[in-house]
Parts: structure tokens; C-alpha cells; sequence
């Protein structure tokens, strides 16, 4: 739980966390948090809490939840599964760098409202009813920076959604070096049935077993 306005760095040793009351870990405020996965460890989040609206200004509808930009790395293992909701979900940007990362959820595996980038790591996304990485802002920051882009720059993916693999809220930026694997709907082993909503003005890769 973070209160201050700061940018702070917490590790994870071997860490292994239940929840089916509140979500795992809460950050609340600040200027830039990191969280990382020690060189060697495999790391375990758990949040079997009932479904909870995204409307919910009392509770989080994410195993990890932030209001301030979130950065996810190190060297090791992290392990996150989320029973009713989302995966991992800031309000900000999300940055994942050479991370492996595992993330079962029912509804989106990644959410950054203004922005998702990955630099490199090891993803695995599986949304049972969602998307596997989504954008939801697509306005102008106060520096003019644009919201919504979901930014691919290094690493190996593999997407399992049952709507989008990515909803970006502006668009979406693949590098060369990105390996990207999306199954989709039907394609995807863990989908569960959903109901067809329109997706509005969003940029979306929705494919079965698409690769790059």
C-alpha cells in the first residue's frame, strides 16, 4: 500500500499472496511505482474475490491495482491469477521490462488507462471474458502526450483472449523484435462466452493464432 508521493521500488522474494476479501496489492498514490520479481524467485498473487465493477470507487477490480503509473520487471517470476476481474490494472501508464510474467484473469490481463508498452520479458496473458491488453483513454496528457497507445517493443507474448487480444483506446505500435502470438475467441482454449458489445472508435488486434 502506497500513500506517498513518491517514486518508490518494492521487491518480490518469494512471494506468495491470497486474497478473497480486498485485492492483493493496492497502490493508492504516487509518483511512479515499481515492482519487480527477484533474479530466481517465482512470485504468486492471488485474488479470488467475487466480480467487482469497475464503477467501484470502494474497491479495486484487480489483483494488482494502481492510480499512479506502475512498472513491472526483474529477472524472475511473477505469477498472477484473478478469479473474477481483471489481471493488473493502473489508472496511468503500465510498463513491463524482462519480466516473466503470467497472468490468468476473467476479464482484462493488462490495463493501463492511458498507455501499455512492453520492452521486453516473457507474457503470458490469458483473459477468460476480456481483453488480453487493454487502453481506455485516448485524449491528450497535460504535456501533450497522447493516451491510449499500446506500445510492443521487445519480448515474447503470447495472447489467450475471449474479445480483443489488444484494445488500444488510439493505437497500436509492434516492433520487429516482438515476438507475438494472439488466439482469440474460439481459438483461445480458456474463452468463456460473452456477450457482443460494440468496441466504439478503439484500435483492436482481434485474430486466431496470429504471430509476428
Amino acid at each position: 500500500l502506497v500513500t506517498e508521493k513518491l517514486a518508490m521500488l518494492f521487491a518480490l522474494n518469494g512471494v506468495k499472496l491470497y486474497s478473497g476479501e480486498h485485492n492483493p496489492i493496492t497502490v493508492l498514490s504516487g509518483d511512479k511505482v515499481t515492482l519487480t520479481a527477484k533474479k530466481g524467485t517465482q512470485n504468486y498473487i492471488y485474488d479470488t474475490r467475487a466480480a467487482i465493477s469497475d464503477d467501484d470507487e470502494t474497491s479495486y477490480s484487480a489483483a494488482i491495482y494502481s492510480t499512479c503509473d506502475l512498472d513491472l520487471g526483474g529477472k524472475g517470476e511473477l505469477v498472477v491469477v484473478s478469479a473474477n476481474n481483471n489481471g493488473i490494472h493502473t489508472k496511468d501508464d503500465l510498463k513491463v521490462k524482462n519480466l516473466t510474467l503470467y497472468v490468468t484473469c476473467e476479464d482484462n490481463a493488462l490495463k493501463g488507462n492511458d498507455s501499455v508498452t512492453v520492452t521486453g520479458g516473457v507474457l503470458t496473458l490469458i483473459a477468460k471474458t476480456g481483453d488480453g491488453i487493454k487502453t481506455s483513454n485516448s485524449g491528450l496528457s497535460s504535456k501533450g502526450k497522447q493516451k491510449g497507445t499500446v506500445a510492443l517493443t521487445g519480448g515474447t507474448i503470447d495472447i489467450y483472449a475471449a474479445c480483443d487480444g489488444i484494445d488500444a483506446a488510439y493505437n497500436v505500435e509492434i516492433g520487429e523484435d516482438v515476438i507475438l502470438n494472439i488466439y482469440t475467441d474460439r481459438y483461445s482454449p480458456y474463452s468463456e462466452e460473452v456477450e457482443t458489445t460494440a468496441s466504439g472508435s478503439s484500435t483492436s488486434l482481434y485474430a486466431g493464432g496470429f504471430g509476428g
